[in-house]
């Protein structure tokens, strides 16, 4: 099979964090750098608890910690859920590649089909990391220009980090302000290629998944009449509902995998939403408005992807059964037609990507964007 679109951003972001993604075990990772990362983000979330504790009695101080706290612990979460699944994801990438390879010697044509969604996959991957890259350039620039424009009109500084934090040491003195940025910046690239690891990771499965949908799908529908031998025409259709059966038990694999991951994104995305936009409509339109429109946007385009990956398993899961209608199944032996029967039922109930109690869908993004605009009004009457 062609590399040229396979896992292309995906093994970048995670060399980024240190994992060679080819090998379930980490014996060639750079687990140093790996414990770095992961350890300078976990440390971090201690400071912002205490900040959002210590202005629970203001909405807008505690808002804008809690919106950083709930995405630097969902982003942990997810790393964590990874490093424990690891051995299950690496076997399943080499199990979907050596599905497409295989058809590819039996299918030829399958090679656009599979080109088109890896193609697809790394488009969206990668239009995902610039969104997460720009919102994390946007919490480290935000403090200096905050700064540079109050010396530009005021003649004095007072300053600021990138996320609001409790430290046991004074960050008026530039002796420990400086450190104190620092970390908050390496916090913020933490958080950012932590989450694009697992992330983009979801989008080349759900790809891939649905392009060995789409090919069980064409070949049943090029799948020719063999009036001289019904055996094999028997035999050949047993091969495309194999394979149909394989993406079946993948997306389930991944349902199972991502389940909790799914549940997480969704409840604190729908917080992160509340906080941000309350933040964005008692500030705007001042220029610090523009930080938190930046780090909502991202947080509602990753809660659009999942959305997206979920509705786009579902539809490609049911179209099987529009190329078992649109096969040449009225010139196929009786043996065939029953077999044919049964794989329509069972391809009427599609695969769904779920967080327990829902499903991971456009219908729930809606949703979700709609509660969270309700939760921003009544946070805003607290404040009033």
């Amino acid at each position: 099979m062609d590399d040229t679109y396979f896992l292309r951003v995906q093994i970048f972001v995670f060399s980024i964090m240190g994992i060679d993604l080819w090998h379930a075990r980490p014996h060639k990772d750079r687990q140093w750098w790996t414990f770095i990362t992961m350890g300078l983000l976990a440390a971090f979330l201690v400071p912002m608890f205490f900040a959002a504790r210590n202005n629970v009695t203001n909405v807008s101080l505690m808002s804008d910690a809690m919106g950083s706290l709930v995405a630097s612990s969902l982003t942990v979460i997810k790393y964590i859920l990874f490093l424990y699944y690891r051995k299950e994801f690496v076997g399943l990438i080499y199990r979907i590649r050596d599905i497409l390879d295989q058809e590819l010697t039996v299918w030829p044509d399958a090679s656009v089909i599979i080109e088109e969604e890896n193609r697809n996959d790394q488009l969206l991957s990668l239009t995902y990391t610039r969104c997460y890259i720009l919102a994390g350039v946007f919490a480290s620039t935000k403090p200096v220009v905050i700064m540079a424009v109050e010396y530009l009109r005021w003649g004095s500084i007072e300053l600021e980090l990138p996320h609001k934090g409790a430290y046991p040491w004074d960050i008026n003195s530039m002796w420990y302000y400086v450190p104190t940025y620092f970390w908050n910046v390496a916090a913020s690239y933490s958080a950012v290629t932590m989450a694009l690891c697992v992330d983009t990771l979801l989008f080349s499965f759900t790809y891939n998944v649905c392009a060995i949908f789409k090919i069980a799908k064409h070949r049943v529908i090029h799948l020719s009449a063999m009036e001289q031998s019904s055996n094999g025409e028997l035999s050949a259709l047993i091969q495309i509902l194999q394979l149909h059966q394989k993406a079946l038990h993948i997306s389930q694999q991944l349902s199972s995998y991502y389940r909790p991951l799914i549940f997480m994104q969704f409840f604190a995305s729908a917080l992160q939403l509340c906080f941000l936009g309350y933040q964005v409509a008692d500030l705007f339109p001042k220029p610090l408005s523009i930080y938190f429109i930046s780090f909502g946007g991202s947080i509602l385009i990753a809660l659009f992807i999942y959305s997206h990956c979920g509705e786009n398993i579902k539809k490609t899961s049911i179209e099987f059964a529009d190329g078992i209608y649109e096969s040449n199944w009225m010139d196929f032996a009786p043996s065939t037609k029953k077999v044919l029967l049964i794989a329509a039922m069972r391809s009427q109930r599609p695969c769904n990507m779920d967080g327990y109690f829902f499903e991971a869908s456009m219908a729930t993004f809606s949703a979700i964007v709609r509660t969270a605009m309700s939760y921003i009004m009544m946070l805003r009457s607290f404040s009033a």
